[in-house]
């Protein structure tokens, strides 16, 4: 966040709040937010009820939560010293995510349609599912999104605990929230024209239908470390051929263009590839780095030798981790360099011992993933801290200056 420190101390903090929501645009690249597109999709269509004005406070209610998300998260971190992500490894969260998904999966194949009860919507003075369910699904998009966009808030975090102002700290989570929601509120404002396509033919219905098995796909997702790998392996399998069978051929949805029929083609022969590639013999892996668990003997031993120390906090849900794991930390030549240093790893997947915890918040570690280097002398090189994913070439970079 040194881009973030240099707008804020030259042009003041309304300019880094606009730097922040441009930020919070483009997460709504990163791949968690991609299935909850669909269900803000289906929302909006089906509650604007042909009203231009009804729609856009409905979005600004959806945007709404997700800001407050994201504004409560940063400050609760930060003053707590929470690992940000760490509520996804508890397996009861996990069990919750998966079943809410699943629901949703079953009303977009039409066996029911889910809606705020009467009474609690009758409180907020608004029709079923009106801006209250609208915030309620704001905040389930910002949760489902964050351990995807953790490298981002880490950075924010670690800047906002410099400025030492609640306040500024608060406005520039909520900026970064209303950037990720300004996506939504355009397709809140475009609900009328969602409501006139919904009109256009059974097509539309195939279309849902799709949505509905992406949803499931997304529930195997976060249920996947409760499960044996290979229970997943073969329900991935199953979901893929069973959807391509489905939405390619079985079901009976019509268009009068021929694009129509070539694309229900496409994607059921693309998913029924995607189920040949997960039975597909997976290569040996290539040579790894070699991890020792953290604990403060070890790293004291690393010390008294004078070694460099790294030290890998990681989880199994951290997608920018996972990327790093397979990607640098399996690249020969920083294979080789990290022979001559001390590798740690803090694995947070299913929890953290109180060692790690007192590592984690004696320097100032909200998240992962975060790579911290020692020199021989074990001071932390904090100019040399990497938070986020990193090729192996800057990761080489970076190594060279510690060594």
């Amino acid at each position: 966040m040194d881009w973030l420190t240099e707008i804020v101390s030259a042009h003041g903090l309304w300019l880094g709040l606009m730097a922040v929501f441009a930020g919070g645009v483009a997460l709504n690249l990163t791949p968690c937010v991609y299935p909850m597109l669909p269900v803000t999709v289906a929302f909006f269509s089906g509650q604007a009820a042909g009203s231009a004005g009804r729609a856009a406070s409905l979005a600004a209610s959806y945007v709404l939560g997700i800001s407050l998300t994201y504004a409560l998260l940063g400050l609760l971190a930060a003053q707590t010293g929470a690992f940000l992500g760490s509520w996804l490894q508890h397996p009861a969260v996990l069990a919750t995510i998966g079943l809410v998904l699943v629901a949703l999966a079953l009303s977009m194949f039409g066996l029911y349609e889910l809606r705020v009860p009467t009474a609690l919507a009758s409180r907020v003075g608004q029709a079923p599912a009106g801006y209250g369910g609208a915030f309620l699904m704001g905040v389930v998009v910002g949760v489902v999104a964050a351990p995807c966009i953790g490298p981002f808030v880490l950075g924010l975090l670690l800047f906002v605990g410099q400025l030492a102002d609640p306040l500024a700290g608060f406005l520039l989570f909520f900026a970064l929230g209303a950037g990720m929601g300004l996506p939504y509120l355009l397709i809140g404002i475009a609900a009328n024209r969602l409501m006139s396509l919904a009109k256009a033919g059974p097509w539309l219905l195939w279309v849902k239908r799709a949505l509905g098995l992406i949803l499931l796909g997304l529930a195997l997702y976060f249920l996947r470390s409760l499960l044996p790998p290979f229970v997943v392996q073969w329900a991935a399998v199953g979901l893929c051929l069973g959807a391509g069978v489905y939405l390619g051929w079985v079901d009976r949805a019509s268009h009068p263009r021929a694009w129509f029929l070539w694309t229900r083609r496409l994607v059921g022969a693309g998913l029924l590839v995607a189920a040949f590639v997960l039975t597909w013999p997976k290569p040996a892996p290539g040579p790894t780095v070699a991890w020792a668990p953290y604990s403060e003997a070890a790293f004291a031993q690393a010390a008294r030798a004078q070694r460099p120390i790294l030290i890998d906090v990681y989880a199994d849900w951290c997608l920018p981790c996972v990327e790093m794991d397979h990607v640098t930390f399996r690249h020969p030549d920083v294979v080789a360099v990290l022979g001559s240093v001390t590798t740690l790893r803090v694995d947070a997947t299913r929890g953290l011992s109180a060692e790690a915890e007192a590592l984690l918040e004696r320097h100032q570690v909200y998240g992962a993933p975060t790579v911290l280097l020692f020199d021989r002398s074990g001071q932390e090189r904090r100019d040399l801290r990497l938070t986020g994913f990193a090729p192996p070439d800057d990761f080489l970079q970076r190594l060279r200056r510690l060594l």
